[in-house]
């Protein structure tokens, strides 16, 4: 068995020679292997190793008697240990997670302080096995997994380790028997209050006595699974590498990078955009993919919800992925600022402008022709300029003819986002938009050799 794990542990690269290994151990049959086997490998492939061991505070005595039995396992090998203690019932209520939860997020917890005590070529590794893979398939496929769910447990990830992913639980009890090895058995494994109880101590059984080597041929299942995984995953990539692009605190994805690829390729391709704007991959089911996939086939303006506070909306060929929280700020406000003095700077929403009055030089190679700085007829304001945002009833005049547009169809026919049109700052006369700052200037308002007086306006980011 030893060979057999020696050559997984080389064909995933998981250790190198002068890196530290820590290996976490319970005191079950599954740890005490996996470091039995490590402890007798570590000379040879040239590898340092500690041991950790986390108490739950969960089982009392019987949870006490495990943390002794662990350091005297190490100790008796020459080899370091570190106790942690975490009160996971607490952390589990104060959180509003289950226990399995709370006590898997003590576990990395300690871990990561162990990588951060011997450096950052510290390896932890896991005493998973094929056993638990299979368990984990199962697990994911109840939950509605789809292809991610199916290659179950990941032999590295990241500094994460897992040795024993290339032998069953028959294997590891046969070769702690042989070799004379005690271990602690954990009462709460039998409890079948637990999803994963229940799946190992019913199904799995009932699975083996239809092949007796189910197990072997669900973890072979896996290896396909994240073969096809990664390459899906590598083919995504390559695509919102070529279409996708930030947009402020979001993204935005060109459409056409979907055109012409299979379903199965463009489902691939939404999960990566929905998994990169959500910042994880946890909460994201089918039912969000599907949803986003109806949204990129329908109509302009659409939007939907995704986890993690993201909205995802259809516009104009792109799919935008933002903040739903940051978008709710983005809605018609009555908030305006009035220009009253001859010169000064207005701030709203996070820009500002600063404006003087001038006359009129008659030299019109001076007029700025930048998005950002503009000049105007000051004598033709009726009401009052103001800084603010869209209201019903918006308007410019298109022409020098007179010809009027809502501001509501000019941001139509722009292809402006709608995530984004109640947040352009506007500088208006009344219900008369002068300019839509970063867009385009009423003609009404435009500079001519009848101008006397000259409004210039500059707009800028708060802060500059």
């Amino acid at each position: 068995m030893i060979n057999k794990i020696t050559a997984y542990i080389k064909q995933h690269h998981m250790i190198q020679k002068g890196e530290h290994v820590c290996v976490g151990v319970s005191g079950g049959a599954d740890s005490v292997c996996l470091f039995r086997v490590l402890e007798e490998l570590r000379h040879t492939m040239g590898f340092t190793m500690s041991v950790a061991h986390i108490e739950h505070g969960i089982r009392g005595e019987e949870s006490l008697s495990d943390m002794e039995f662990v350091k005297e396992l190490a100790e008796g090998a020459g080899i370091s240990v570190t106790t942690y203690a975490y009160l996971v019932k607490e952390i589990a209520a104060k959180r509003g997670i289950s226990l399995e939860e709370a006590g898997r997020e003590a576990r990395y917890q300690a871990f990561a302080e162990e990588a951060a005590r011997y450096g950052a070529n510290t390896k932890i590794a896991l005493a998973h096995h094929a056993n638990d893979n299979a368990e984990t398939m199962l697990f994911h496929l109840c939950r509605g997994s789809g292809m991610d769910g199916l290659r179950g447990i990941r032999p590295v990830r990241g500094n994460i380790i897992r040795p024993l992913l290339c032998v069953a639980r028959s294997e590891i009890e046969e070769f702690l028997r042989l070799a004379g090895q005690e271990y602690r058995t954990d009462a709460t494994n039998a409890e079948l209050v637990y999803s994963r109880n229940r799946i190992r101590c019913r199904i799995m059984p009932e699975m083996e006595k239809i092949n007796g080597n189910a197990v072997l041929h669900m973890n072979r299942l896996a290896e396909d699974a994240a073969e096809i995984s990664d390459y899906f995953c590598k083919e995504a990539d390559a695509v919102l590498k070529k279409y996708m692009a930030s947009e402020g605190e979001g993204i935005r994805f060109g459409l056409e990078g979907l055109m012409g690829r299979p379903s199965v390729m463009q489902r691939r391709i939404l999960m990566e955009l929905a998994a990169r704007a959500c910042g994880s991959r946890k909460d994201i089911t089918r039912e969000h993919i599907v949803s986003l996939f109806k949204l990129a086939e329908g109509g302009t303006g659409k939007k939907i919800s995704l986890p993690y506070g993201i909205d995802a909306e259809k516009s104009y060929g792109f799919l935008r992925l933002y903040p739903a929280r940051k978008q709710d700020c983005a809605v018609e406000t009555a908030e305006e600022i009035f220009l009253e003095k001859q010169s000064g700077r207005l701030c709203l929403q996070g820009g500002c402008i600063q404006y003087e009055i001038m006359g009129n030089s008659k030299n019109y190679e001076e007029i700025p022709r930048n998005l950002y700085t503009k000049w105007f007829d000051y004598d033709k304001i009726k009401n009052g300029l103001c800084l603010r945002t869209r209201r019903p009833g918006d308007y410019f005049e298109l022409d020098c003819y007179g010809h009027r547009q809502k501001l509501k169809n000019y941001f139509m026919n722009e292809k402006v986002p709608q995530s984004k049109r109640a947040q352009i700052m506007l500088l208006a006369d009344g219900s008369h938009i002068v300019w839509m700052i970063g867009y385009r200037i009423s003609e009404y308002y435009k500079v001519t050799e009848r101008t006397k007086r000259i409004l210039k306006v500059q707009y800028m980011e708060e802060g500059i």
